[in-house]
């Protein structure tokens, strides 16, 4: 069932906007539970893993080649697909508190954006 969209409303709650060329996303979604999100961790440490391996970024976890992070996340969209249905669903602070770092935190940025 979509929203009803009126005015500065959808569905029952009201959206104010500033000046003009706004832009809202509206999630009601239930979130995400906790084997989502689970499934979300184990997905984004093994992407993290095979990152390593590959050299994109060092022992500690800090990035050492930023452009191969960024291309290894646009080049296998369908790799992250729980991580993106975590973020999608709202748990992005509870995914980057489990998996910390630098690197976490770039991959589930770029996921978020796709």
């Amino acid at each position: 069932m979509s929203d009803l969209v009126s005015g500065d409303k959808v569905g029952g709650s009201k959206y104010v906007q500033s000046g003009d060329r706004n832009t809202f996303t509206v999630n009601n979604s239930a979130g995400v539970d906790r084997a989502e999100l689970d499934a979300a961790v184990a997905e984004l440490r093994a992407f993290i893993a095979q990152l390593s391996r590959d050299g994109a970024i060092a022992a500690d976890g800090s990035v050492t080649d930023p452009g191969a992070v960024v291309a290894a996340v646009e080049s296998q969209p369908g790799r992250l697909r729980a991580l993106s249905s975590a973020i999608a669903g709202g748990a992005t602070a509870s995914v980057l508190a489990a998996v910390q770092g630098g690197v976490a935190t770039l991959i589930t940025a770029l996921v978020g954006q796709a």
